[in-house]
C-alpha cells in the first residue's frame, strides 16, 4: 500500500467562519512532506493562510515528531 501524506493549505477569508481548503503538495514520506511544509511556511506571508500535513489518519499535530508512543492512563 502506497503512504501519501499531502500538504493542505487552509484559507480564511475575513470573518467567514468557513475556511477553504486546498492540496498544495504531495510527498510519500513524512521527511519529504516536513520539508515542503517548511518551505511553504517559510515563504507564506499572509496571516489568513496555513498549512498542514494530513494522511489517511487524519492530520499529523506536530511533523517534527519521530514516534507516537502510547501511555497507559490511570484508567487502563
Amino acid at each position: 500500500m502506497d503512504k501519501t501524506i499531502l500538504i493542505i493549505r487552509r484559507t480564511t477569508y475575513g470573518n467567514t467562519l468557513a475556511p477553504s481548503y486546498f492540496v498544495e503538495k504531495s510527498a510519500t514520506t513524512l521527511e519529504r512532506a516536513t520539508e515542503y511544509l517548511v518551505a511553504l511556511q517559510t515563504l507564506n506571508n499572509n496571516p489568513s493562510i496555513s498549512y498542514s500535513l494530513f494522511n489517511a489518519f487524519g492530520q499529523f499535530g506536530n511533523p517534527k515528531v519521530d514516534e507516537i508512543v502510547k501511555v497507559a492512563g490511570a484508567n487502563a
